[in-house]
């Protein structure tokens, strides 16, 4: 990750850790419960979630293996993982701190590494997917959820330019066959991919990122009214008798296996 985006994403995730360690999407939602049905269990593995920022994955992870470590660049949202982490009485959860592009573990260390609504920050993610395949033994698990677009172009050039002008720390999101690309050539098999959809409330959303201000809200919405029909639609985005929006949140869920 360049020094950049290592600066954007900490000062990104630094300013707002408590308000991702109480959102109820972070901490559950349809696509954590999917990625944990997916994943493998047992009481001898052993897993890395990376990017973990407030824990939740590695959390909800914990009952199912013999131990989970959380990786997380940014010291604030690893506190407020640790104090989540105490309330709850796990024991087997430690956090480390360290950059998704040089995991610091050596080779053939975890039977799953998981990554759950970060990728889309990393500045080269075909550079994390070489390292997650590094530090997992054969045939382990790789589970990855992230935000993704629409097959439309214009659609997808719509929401990337929004995500980006809501949070500077963002690269960019991947189509679902994007990913079976990029997985495909770092030498990973995908067992299980699928798209959700969530209707998210676009104030919600800003809030989350600290853009809710009316200065950054009108900057964030201006592209909407430029915006053609069919790249309206194809984000579902609508708008109410009030003025407020809502849009589909697209997330792509996969389990794939080293090979």
């Amino acid at each position: 990750m360049s020094h950049d985006n290592r600066e954007a994403v900490r000062t990104q995730f630094g300013t707002h850790a408590a308000g991702y360690a109480t959102s109820a999407g972070h901490a559950g939602g349809a696509d954590l419960a999917l990625l944990i049905d997916r994943l493998p269990k047992g009481p001898a593995l052993t897993a890395l979630d990376v990017a973990t920022g407030t824990g939740h994955t590695a959390m909800a992870l914990a009952p199912h293996v013999a131990s989970v470590v959380g990786l997380d660049l940014t010291p604030e949202m690893l506190a407020e993982a640790g104090r989540l982490a105490a309330a709850r009485g796990l024991a087997n959860v430690s956090w480390r701190l360290g950059d998704a592009h040089a995991l610091p573990y050596p080779d053939h260390t975890f039977d799953i590494v998981t990554v759950r609504r970060a990728a889309h920050h990393f500045a080269d993610v075909a550079g994390f997917l070489r390292e997650a395949h590094r530090v997992l033994k054969p045939l382990g698990a790789l589970g990855i959820v992230d935000q993704s677009v629409p097959d439309a172009t214009e659609a997808a050039a719509l929401i990337e330019l929004m995500e980006k002008l809501r949070d500077p720390s963002h690269v960019r999101a991947w189509s679902p066959a994007e990913w079976h690309g990029l997985l495909d050539t770092a030498m990973f098999a995908t067992d299980f991919l699928e798209v959700t959809v969530e209707r998210r409330d676009v104030d919600e959303w800003l809030e989350l990122a600290g853009s809710g201000a009316d200065s950054e809200r009108a900057r964030i919405l201006a592209p909407l009214a430029a915006a053609s029909a069919e790249a309206l639609r194809g984000n579902g985005f609508i708008r109410d008798a009030e003025g407020r929006y809502a849009f589909d949140k697209l997330r792509v869920v996969i389990v794939a296996r080293r090979r």
